[in-house]
């Protein structure tokens, strides 16, 4: 859920469900976020967007704050990059045995294309680690890239799929490495 304002300010919530493996019954939320940033219009077709992501889990929660430029190359086409870093207010044990901070800085890439009826984005990010940890990788740093495909049916109904290719991020079983596809359909509801 997200609302827009004219002033340029910016707000979501977002909330994750988890199926279990054996059925519907098993259903769990452990990915929750709230976002808010603020729109400077540093020209007429360039911005920027300092914002603040919290974070919370079983696990515990993040501060994940960022700094985004958005550069509308014409009316139909922008790019962007973000940078963020992820602090994790709670320890994890690192490749060395110690209780540390799993905190990572990243770079997010934005290109995407609009028109009347359709919305298309591509997502490349990129992060790392900045302490002793690897991702299901076996690596420091990691990739992903997301690509949302959006029809707009209506003002307020807009159906989208979304793809996002991770990399050798996936486990299962106790393997690591991986490739993992993450996949989302779902309706943006706009009142």
């Amino acid at each position: 859920m997200s609302q827009a304002w004219n002033n340029g300010f910016w707000l979501s919530m977002e909330t994750d469900n988890k199926q279990g493996v054996d059925g519907f019954d098993q259903s769990s939320t452990d990915y929750n976020e709230i976002e808010g940033n603020y729109k400077y219009k540093l020209t007429d077709t360039v911005a920027m967007q300092p914002g603040m992501v919290y974070h919370w889990g079983s696990e515990g929660a993040q501060i994940r704050p960022y700094v985004k430029f958005v550069w509308n190359m014409t009316p139909a086409t922008w790019s962007g990059i973000r940078f963020r870093y992820d602090w994790n207010q709670y320890d994890s044990t690192d490749l060395s045995g110690n209780r540390d901070k799993a905190s990572a800085g990243r770079v997010d890439l934005y290109f995407g294309w609009q028109n009347d009826k359709w919305y298309i984005q591509t997502n490349p990010v990129f992060y790392r680690y900045v302490n002793d940890f690897n991702y299901n990788n076996k690596q420091q740093s990691a990739w992903e890239n997301d690509l949302v495909i959006k029809y707009k049916l209506s003002k307020v109904w807009q159906p989208y799929i979304e793809w996002d290719y991770m990399g050798q991020q996936g486990s299962y079983q106790g393997r690591k490495g991986l490739t993992e596809n993450r996949y989302r359909v779902g309706i943006s509801i706009n009142i």
